[in-house]
């Protein structure tokens, strides 16, 4: 079903949140007000927004965790960034 397409469980993986994390940055890193940042610092942005929101919806959110969640945040957008690099053209 549609509805399971993309689920809170499914972000529970690392490889799948990198994913998510990369398609949004990719859609929406030309909008006007985030243009302005570099790439690696939205993905960032991204995935510690995704992952609090993530653990909200699953109850298993603890302000104690912020400093894991960053950190968790950081190899996220590496993996993300290093998606679009992989993705790139070689000149």
């Amino acid at each position: 079903m549609m509805q399971e397409f993309i689920t809170w469980d499914i972000l529970t993986a690392y490889a799948t949140f990198v994913t998510i994390v990369y398609m949004v940055v990719e859609f929406t890193k030309e909008m006007k007000i985030i243009s302005n940042l570099k790439t690696k610092y939205w993905s960032f942005v991204v995935a510690l927004l995704l992952l609090m929101i993530t653990n909200i919806a699953l109850n298993t959110f603890k302000l104690l965790d912020i400093i894991l969640y960053v950190l968790s945040a950081i190899s996220i957008s590496l993996g993300a960034n290093g998606l679009s690099n992989f993705n790139r053209e070689v000149k």
